[in-house]
């Protein structure tokens, strides 16, 4: 970046998206709503926030959700 003739030096990004990235809020988009086509539950997601939630009266069907969204995950 060049602002008032002084330039920026390049650095290695190591983790992370970089900033004014194009493809990172389009990635966090299509992860967020293949979460929706692929869990079995309810789910409720409100900006970046998601939660997954579903009754489960036995323990297999605790077992059952849980392997599922080892899945989707």
């Amino acid at each position: 970046m060049v602002l008032r003739d002084q330039a920026c030096e390049w650095s290695d990004i190591l983790s992370g998206v970089p900033q004014s990235s194009v493809l990172g809020p389009v990635l966090f988009v299509l992860y967020i709503n293949a979460i929706d086509d692929t869990a079995n539950s309810k789910i409720l997601t409100f900006a970046d926030d998601t939660k997954i939630y579903n009754r489960v009266d036995w323990v297999e069907g605790i077992e059952r959700m849980q392997a599922r969204m080892a899945d989707v995950v």
